[in-house]
């Protein structure tokens, strides 16, 4: 999440103000000590499902892999 701030020109202070949130739940988040978002994510990777972010308006391709069926 740090990249896509700076490639933003954000703060953390502005991405929390943003958001809702303190300034400091957006420093767990970006150090990967947020137990929800790891939670969250962790249950998509054992279904077998990567999450990315993709730049809103970008145009995305989305193969299946090597590693067997995805689940449906």
């Amino acid at each position: 999440m740090a990249g896509v701030r700076h490639t933003a020109g954000l703060t953390q202070a502005e991405i929390a103000r943003r958001l809702g949130m303190d300034r400091t739940t957006v420093i767990d988040i970006e150090a990967g000590r947020n137990t929800a978002v790891n939670r969250f994510v962790g249950l998509f990777n054992r279904m077998g499902y990567d999450l990315i972010a993709v730049p809103r308006g970008a145009s995305v391709t989305v193969e299946a892999g090597g590693e067997g069926e995805p689940v449906p």
